[in-house]
């Protein structure tokens, strides 16, 4: 962890953001008694990546959503076909 001075930080506050930037953090001081400390952002964590990292989901075995339509009806090539069907259906009534 650095430190650095409270005038500093004030003359030169874009040397402080390039060393945060670059994963340090930084404690500023003004006369020699720490007052703040600047961290780098952490990228939001989802929900599902919460759940995961506490042991109450097992992540999903392949990207995406199933196609649960396939096995719901056998000679559908895909749920978009099923859902074009579907609309066509609707706007010829």
């Amino acid at each position: 962890m650095e430190t650095m001075g409270l005038r500093e930080l004030n003359q030169n506050p874009s040397k402080a953001v390039a060393r945060v930037r670059a994963g340090a953090t930084i404690v500023v001081t003004d006369r020699g008694r720490p007052v703040l400390r600047l961290v780098p952002e952490e990228p939001p964590v989802t929900t599902l990546e919460r759940m995961i990292a506490a042991g109450e989901v097992t992540p999903p075995v392949e990207e995406g959503m199933p196609e649960l339509a396939l096995d719901l009806l056998p000679g559908l090539d895909s749920l978009s076909d099923l859902l074009i069907e579907d609309r066509d259906r609707e706007r010829n009534r």
